[in-house]
């Protein structure tokens, strides 16, 4: 399932400074007094009368010391992990009415390595802040909503009502997935139209994946008039920002010259950008360019051909596995490489590799 940044307290920045033991009298403080100094001390490496302190503060009714105890052992630092007090600690700060706790006890729950994990209680603890109109806690339950842990399914109209939540609140991922669910008809009619809207907010904040899903849209005509201009300008947004079948799309249109001018350069930086990002068919059509070359512009260069073709292959890219090992065949002391990408291309169905493998 998708997991989210668990929300690290100050108290486990430790810093490690050495430093000498503090005596301090606990009674005599304050919640907030007995937080700080043990926060500080923790800070200072001491970590038995800082743990101390803020377990007594914690005990006082100090949420964000219970929120922090629960960190540490959620986590195992300055603490022997212990998800049992974890969520002991994590309980305690929602009680006292701490945001973040609702958080981090639902992360905790829905781990699988967790033995009392439970995405139902995850659901329920975060719908409570959800409720509250908290943006953030409902993409979370969205995202809590899509999700299986178990024997409990998802429930993808509860997901979709969430995302609308926050999406109407602004939430640029939630208006990104909720197009998704839009644009393919899943668990709701079909509307191009609808999903286009949700992109646009989406694209407007930045999300690359909007950028990337308008582009096409405008390319297609699907959900808005064509427009190449407007498409490419959107292909060129989301590929600056790193999505990768953005810059695999535009290096493409480049390398072709298909609505922008033939520019080779610049289609291959597109091309390897998009394959560095580990997209699959990029590798395997740089591996095919620097294997054959093309139109004089791209020179013949079997090391990088088997490069990206490896890179390809080790994806389960059959045509990269089997020309990969066409190039190992023909190398010294490769014929056992070339014999393994040469099964794994004919497993996957590859019929010019089950050939081969037939005549071995």
């Amino acid at each position: 399932m998708n997991k989210h940044i668990l929300n690290i307290s100050r108290a486990i920045l430790l810093g490690l400074v050495i430093s000498t033991p503090i005596n301090v009298v606990a009674q005599n403080l304050s919640p907030e007094q007995a937080f700080q100094q043990g926060s500080s001390l923790i800070r200072q490496n001491n970590i038995h009368q800082g743990l101390n302190l803020l377990r007594d503060a914690a005990a006082k009714g100090h949420p964000q010391a219970a929120f922090e105890l629960g960190s540490l052992y959620e986590s195992g630092l300055a603490v022997p992990k212990d998800y049992n007090q974890a969520k002991a600690f994590y309980e305690s700060a929602i009680i006292q009415g701490h945001r973040n706790a609702h958080f981090n006890l639902a992360l905790l729950l829905t781990n699988e390595q967790v033995p009392f994990s439970n995405l139902q209680q995850a659901r329920n603890i975060m719908e409570v802040i959800a409720q509250q109109g908290d943006v953030e806690a409902q993409f979370v339950l969205a995202t809590l909503m899509e999700s299986t842990l178990r024997n409990l399914g998802a429930q993808p109209a509860k997901a979709i009502h969430w995302l609308g939540q926050a999406a109407n609140q602004g939430h640029s991922k939630a208006q990104f997935k909720l197009g998704m669910y839009y644009l393919k008809g899943q668990s709701v009619a079909r509307s191009p139209q609808t999903a286009f809207n949700w992109f646009n907010k989406a694209a407007q904040q930045g999300v690359a994946g909007a950028q990337f899903n308008l582009a096409m849209m405008y390319e297609k005509g699907d959900g808005i008039a064509p427009n190449l201009n407007t498409a490419l300008r959107w292909y060129e947004s989301a590929a600056n920002l790193g999505n990768a079948n953005a810059q695999q799309n535009l290096g493409i249109k480049y390398l072709l010259g298909e609505q922008v001018p033939e520019h080779t350069h610049k289609a291959l930086d597109l091309i390897t950008r998009a394959a560095g990002s580990g997209l699959r068919n990029s590798q395997l059509l740089l591996g095919q360019l620097y294997q054959s070359g093309y139109n004089g512009k791209i020179i013949i260069d079997m090391a990088k051909a088997e490069q990206w073709y490896l890179r390809a292959a080790k994806q389960g890219v059959a045509d990269a596995q089997y020309q990969l090992a066409l190039i190992l065949r023909n190398k010294h002391n490769q014929a056992g490489a070339a014999n393994f990408w040469i099964q794994q291309a004919a497993a996957a169905g590859h019929q010019d590799a089950i050939r081969l493998r037939a005549d071995l």
